[in-house]
Formats: C-alpha cells, structure tokens, sequence
C-alpha cells in the first residue's frame, strides 16, 4: 500500500530523507522547501492582517491577501502534488534504470536504456516546474519582508531563502539528470537547458535579494548598536556624578535630545519626524533608548503621605525596567510625569520601586527631595528645550522677547492699549499665562506654545519667565 508521506510525523519523513533510498528524493525535498516557505508566508501575512495592525499596514493589505490566497489556493497545492509525484516518479526512474542493468540481452537492454530516459525526462520536467514556483514565493517573500508585519521579517527571510534553497536544489537535479542524454535528444535537451537558464538567472537575482535583506538587518542592528552604545555611556558618565547642577541637568538632556535626533531613522525607520517637537516624547526615549517597557495603565494605586491620599501618576522600578503611567489625568500632565520618571531614570540609581504623585511642571509646596526637584528639572528641559522653545515664541510672536505696548498690545488682543493688557495680566505671571495660551497672534490662529509642547500653561508660563522671553 502507497504511504502518504505527508501523513506520517515529521521525524519519520525525515528519516525517509536520510535513508538513502530513493524514495522520498531530492526533487522531494526541494517541494518540501517550498511548501515551509508558503507555510512561513501565510503565518506572516496573517499577522499583519490581525486587527491590531490593520491600519498600520492597510495599503498593502490588500496586496497581500491576494498573494495568500494564491498561495493557499494554488502554489501550496501544486507543490503538494508534486512532492509526491516526484517520489513517484522517480521511484519509476531508477526501477527502469535497475531492469535496464539487469538485462543481458542487448536489444532489449537497449530498449530498456531508452525508457529509462523517458521516464528520466519526466523526472526532470517535475523539478522545473517545481523551480518556478519557488521563484513565485520567493517573489512574495520579498514583498511580504519589505510591506508585511516588520517583526516577523525573520520568518519572512526564511521563507524567502528556503524558496531560493529548493530552487538551487532544482537547477542542480535538471542540469546533474541532462548528463544522462546524447546528442539524439539534443532537440528536447535544448529546451530545457534554456529554460534552466532562466531559472538559474532567476536564482542569481533572487540570491542577491536575499543577502541585502540580510544586510539591512545587520545595518539595523548596527544602527541600534551604536545608539544604545552612545546611551550607556551618557547613562554611566550621568550616574557616576556625585553632584548634579541645573547646567549639569540641561547638558545631558541636551546630549539625549541630540542622540534621539541624531539617530531618528534608526528609532522611527517608518514616519520618521521632521519637526523637532515630535522628539520630545518620553515613551519613545524609555522603549527605543532606555529598553524600558512604558505602558499607560488606569490604575497604578494610592499613595498615602502626611495622611493624605493621591492616586499615583507615575511609577519607575528600574531593576526590573518598567515605567507605568496613569490615563487617569489630562496628557499634559501624564506627559510631564513621564518625563519626571525619565529624569530618575537617566538621573539617578535607584534600586527599589518608586512612585510619584501627579506632576504639571509647576512649583510643588512641601518638602521634596534633592531627586525629586533635580527630575522635574529634567522633564522642564527635556520637554521645553530652550532653543527650541525660543524660537517656536519668534514665530508666533514675532519677537525675541515680548514687551507690552501699544502695538504688541494690538496684536495680541485686537487692543492697542498697552495699559489694558496690562491691567488684564496684573503681573509678569499673569503675561506669561495669556502667551502661553493664547491661540491667536497678529490675525493668525494657531496651536498655542503650551499645546505645542504637550505641556500645562502653567508650566509653559513659567518656562518662558526663566527663559525670558516676556519683559512686564
């Protein structure tokens, strides 16, 4: 009785691959190729179409699911017949060969000889055809590595480099069973050595394919290397510091703004910012820089000091890497507590969970710590860094820095009493709050300064006093 060999458990294919007969053989073994990287290509393709990618990759989405269906519904199923006509086949192949050798009789020798190599050249046509669907999926895998789920590129490889395998292994049985053939068949050979060209240009195509792809992971790689070799040494030269200043405090945030920037294609190689403003996220420094995991949560806990009862904003354990923050508050403060958490963590060593009340970059009565203040410090200069915040003000309000009079007073408020605004704004705060929120200048509507950098108006307000900017 004929066994299916794709019924039996894989360790006992196996063992049919290596037992030396010839019965699965290696026009077999190069559809089996194929079949792993359909295999691999569908699993990939499914991945990408889970709904939670979806939209990231919606474009080529439709492309793809084309490409699978062709694959479930084609490629797989012809590779699949001919895994097993080629053991047949071949099975048929070396039993002519073996009667041929066995015959005394020349005549019939002969006779046998020549159905030997009919039955050689079906055995050769089955790996051609094989070859081109190798070339197929070795095509799709191309497509699915560079448009498909980016973390599965791996599997994506594989797929792509066992179709370039089982092509190889084709070209090698088609031009090794040529050889059996004289010149009388040199009108049938002829065809096929043409069409093994092709295959063979193919391949070389495709095997140089497969090695840039290759090459760009290692670049990846490469990239990420050397940011987070230029991190650990900021990370160990910060920490090592007995004593930090608020010069100290604005030059690191400074080094780690410009590394982020510096190195933006490797930590965004999709929908990479051109505006400096987009850098200024916390998240993205503790997952790409700091290999933290970050995570917005609804429910952190309750902090307890003094008898009062805060729900906690921000939480940081850096032994174990976590940053959690609450989505329980406005974005601009969970956007100031997490830049909070990102100055302990670049700032400071600490070796136990810790966990803080929520933070807007405004002053803060009580005692607090030396770490404390130099983190909110931190987060001040990491999300409203001075040059960057000088010049968004120079081009909404057109000036260096902003002195009350009858013109600025105009085109502020559509006013031009000088003594209006400032009897509005009683003092310097009460200025730098109406700048830092105001969302229309000299006619032009636009976000305000505050909104632009994801911060309160509070403590844009004061940002742009120790900055100054604003003269009252």
């Amino acid at each position: 009785m004929e066994v299916n060999l794709l019924d039996i458990t894989t360790e006992e294919l196996l063992e049919k691959f290596g037992a030396g007969n010839h019965k699965p053989g290696s026009g077999s073994a190069a559809a089996f190729q194929g079949m792993l990287s359909a295999k691999l290509l569908v699993t990939v393709i499914s991945l990408t179409n889970e709904e939670k990618r979806r939209h990231k990759y919606k474009i080529i989405l439709p492309q793809l699911l084309v490409k699978d269906n062709d694959i479930q519904e084609r490629i797989f199923p012809d590779l699949t017949r001919l895994f097993h006509e080629d053991a047949i086949q071949f099975g048929r192949t070396i039993t002519a060969r073996e009667e041929r050798d066995n015959e005394v009789d020349l005549f019939k020798n002969n006779k046998l000889g020549r159905t030997a190599l009919d039955e050689l050249k079906v055995s050769i046509e089955i790996p051609l055809s094989i070859g081109k669907l190798c070339i197929e999926l070795a095509e799709i895998s191309e497509l699915v590595f560079e448009s498909g789920f980016q973390s599965a590129r791996g599997d994506s490889q594989v797929a792509l480099s066992g179709s370039i395998a089982g092509l190889a292994g084709c070209l090698s049985i088609i031009q090794l069973n040529l050889l059996s053939f004289g010149s009388d068949e040199y009108f049938w050979t002829s065809k096929i050595i043409v069409e093994a060209k092709k295959l063979k240009s193919r391949y070389q195509e495709l095997n140089e394919s497969a090695t840039a792809k290759i090459e760009s992971l290692e670049k990846e790689v490469d990239s990420k290397a050397k940011l987070y070799n230029k991190v650990d040494k900021l990370l160990k030269r910060v920490k090592s510091k007995s004593k930090l200043n608020n010069t100290d405090i604005q030059e690191v945030v400074s080094e780690l703004q410009n590394l982020m920037w510096i190195h933006k294609n490797t930590i965004w190689p999709s929908n990479t910012p051109g505006d400096p403003t987009k850098v200024l996220m916390p998240s993205t420094v503790f997952r790409k820089a700091l290999g933290f995991k970050y995570s917005l949560t609804s429910d952190i806990g309750v902090l307890e000091r003094d008898n009062e009862y805060t729900e906690i904003a921000g939480l940081i354990d850096q032994k174990d890497k976590i940053v959690l923050i609450s989505s329980g508050y406005d974005d601009n403060i969970q956007n100031f507590t997490a830049a909070h958490e990102l100055g302990h963590a670049v700032l400071h060593t600490q070796t136990i969970m810790h966990r803080d009340r929520p933070i807007n970059g405004t002053t803060i009565t009580g005692k607090r710590s030396l770490q404390e203040i130099q983190a909110d410090k931190f987060a001040t200069y990491f999300l409203m860094p001075s040059k960057l915040v000088q010049q968004i003000f120079r081009e909404l309000f057109l000036t260096n820095k902003f002195v009350i009079n009858d013109n600025t007073a105009f085109l502020l408020t559509n006013d031009s009493s000088a003594d209006k605004l400032k009897n509005r704004c009683k003092n310097l705060r009460g200025l730098a709050l109406k700048l830092a929120s105001t969302e229309r200048y000299n006619d032009q509507s636009f976000l305000s300064i505050a909104k632009l950098f994801n911060v309160s108006t509070t403590a844009m307000a004061i940002r742009l006093e120790e900055l100054e900017l604003i003269e009252f």
